[in-house]
C-alpha cells in the first residue's frame, strides 16, 4: 500500500507572482494590526470623529459613541483614529484599550499597560526638568553631575502640590531607581502589592479600588497639563462587552465613567466603539451615562463600490512594481466583487476573510483569473450557507 503525502507542513510558499503580488494582500487574521495603513472610505464617520476631536482640542471635552455590528470596522476606525492623531498631534496623548473591562480599576489598569513603561518612565525626567529647570536632566544625573535624591525631593515638594496624592507621587517619582523601577512600575499600574513591597516603596495604601483608580487617573492627566499636553483621547473599544456583567457591577462601571467624564470638563475625549443592540439598552436604561456622549456615529455597510475601493487597496499594497495587471481588482473579476459584496453583507471583516481564502486557493489551483463562478467553487461552505 503506497501511502499519499496529504500534509506538507515544509512547503511554505505560494507562487502569488502569478497575480502580480508580492503576497497574499488580505490578512489571515480578522483583527486589524495597529499600525493601520488601510481604511475603507468613509469620509462622513471620519470627518464627524475629526470634529469631536478638535472640539476637545480647542474647546470643551467631547465624547462620542462609534456604533457598528461585529465585523464593520469599530476597531479599525479606532485605531485608524489613534495613527492619524499620533501622526498629526503632538501635545495630544492617545490610548487604544480594547475592552474597559469590569470596573474603572481594571479600565485603569488596561489604561496603564497601553500607556506603557517607557513613557511613563520618560515623562517623570520631564516632570523633574520641569520642577528644577534643568535640561538633560538624566543624562546629568548619569554622569554624576546631579544628585539624584536632590532633585527627587525638588519633584516631589512640586508634585505635592500639584495632585495631592502623596502614595501616587512616591511611586512616579521612583520611576527614575533602577532599584525599584519596575515595583514603582507595578504600583501604578493597579497590581496587587504586598506590604514589605509598598514599604519598600514608601507608599501606604495601594490602588485598589475605583476611586483611587480614578484620583490616580487624574493624577497623571494633571501631570501631563502641566507638561503641555493639550488632550488626553481615551479610546475603548467592545463596550458591549459591560452587557455580560452583573447589572450593579454595570451600573458602577457606567456611574464611573460618568463620573470621570465630569472630572474632566477639558481636556480629554473618550470615544467608545459598541454593538447597536447593547447601546440601545445603556441608551434606554442609563440616562446619566449616554447624555454626556456627545455624538453618535454609526458605522454601516459598505456599499459595493466601497468594498470594491477597499480591495483594490488592498491589492495594489502589494502589487510587484513592474506588473501592470488587468484591472486594479485582479485576479478579482466584476462579478466575483459583486458576489463578495452581497455574500459578505457589506462586512469588512468577512470580506477580507473570504478574499485571502480566495488568493491562496487560487494560487494553488493555478486559477488564472477568480470569478463568481469561481469563488462559488472554491469557498462552498460559505456560499451555500448564504444560498440556504
Amino acid at each position: 500500500m503506497v501511502e499519499e503525502k496529504i500534509l506538507d507542513f515544509k512547503k511554505i510558499s505560494k507562487n502569488y507572482k502569478v497575480y502580480g503580488l508580492k503576497q497574499n494582500p488580505f490578512p489571515y487574521v480578522g483583527v486589524p494590526e495597529d499600525a493601520v495603513s488601510l481604511y475603507a472610505d468613509r469620509k462622513r464617520e471620519l470627518k464627524m470623529l475629526e470634529e469631536v476631536i478638535k472640539s476637545s482640542l480647542h474647546n470643551v471635552s467631547c465624547h462620542a459613541a462609534l456604533i457598528g455590528s461585529y465585523g464593520n470596522g469599530k476597531t479599525h476606525t479606532l485605531k485608524y483614529l489613534k495613527k492619524q492623531i499620533e501622526n498629526q498631534l503632538e501635545d495630544v496623548v492617545v490610548v487604544y484599550i480594547s475592552n474597559p473591562g469590569d470596573r474603572i480599576l481594571s479600565l485603569y489598569s488596561n489604561f496603564m499597560y497601553e500607556f506603557g513603561f517607557h513613557r511613563l518612565e520618560e515623562l517623570v525626567w520631564r516632570f523633574l526638568e520641569f520642577a528644577t529647570g534643568e535640561k538633560n536632566l538624566r543624562k546629568k544625573v548619569n554622569e554624576g553631575e546631579v544628585l539624584l535624591p536632590e532633585i527627587l525631593e525638588i519633584g516631589k515638594r512640586r508634585l505635592l502640590n500639584e495632585i495631592r496624592y502623596t502614595d501616587f507621587a512616591t511611586a512616579f517619582l521612583k520611576l527614575t531607581m533602577e532599584e525599584c523601577k519596575f515595583l514603582a512600575w507595578k504600583y501604578l499600574c493597579g497590581e496587587p502589592i504586598i506590604s514589605d513591597y509598598r514599604r519598600e516603596l514608601d507608599v501606604v495604601s495601594a490602588i485598589d479600588n475605583d476611586e483611587k483608580a480614578l484620583r490616580a487617573f487624574m493624577s497623571l492627566k494633571h501631570i501631563l497639563a502641566l507638561l503641555g499636553n493639550k488632550l488626553l483621547c481615551l479610546l475603548i473599544d467592545e463596550f458591549e462587552s459591560i452587557e455580560y456583567l452583573h447589572p450593579i457591577l454595570k451600573q458602577k462601571i457606567l456611574n464611573g465613567i460618568r463620573h470621570l467624564i465630569d472630572l474632566n470638563p477639558q481636556g480629554f475625549c473618550l470615544i467608545i466603539g459598541c454593538a447597536p443592540e447593547v447601546w440601545v439598552d445603556i441608551v434606554k436604561e442609563y440616562h446619566a451615562f449616554s447624555d454626556r456622549i456627545f455624538r453618535q456615529i454609526t458605522l454601516k455597510a459598505l456599499s459595493e463600490k466601497d468594498m470594491r475601493d477597499f480591495i483594490a487597496a488592498y491589492l495594489k499594497k502589494q502589487r510587484l512594481n513592474d506588473i501592470d495587471p488587468p484591472s486594479e481588482i485582479f485576479p478579482f473579476t466584476e462579478d466575483a466583487i459583486k458576489e463578495i459584496h452581497r455574500v459578505a453583507e457589506g462586512n469588512i471583516r468577512r470580506m477580507l476573510m473570504i478574499c485571502n481564502q480566495a488568493i491562496d486557493i487560487g494560487v494553488e489551483n493555478n486559477t488564472s483569473a477568480i470569478n463568481a463562478n469561481e469563488l462559488r467553487d472554491m469557498l462552498p461552505d460559505i456560499f451555500e450557507t448564504v444560498e440556504a
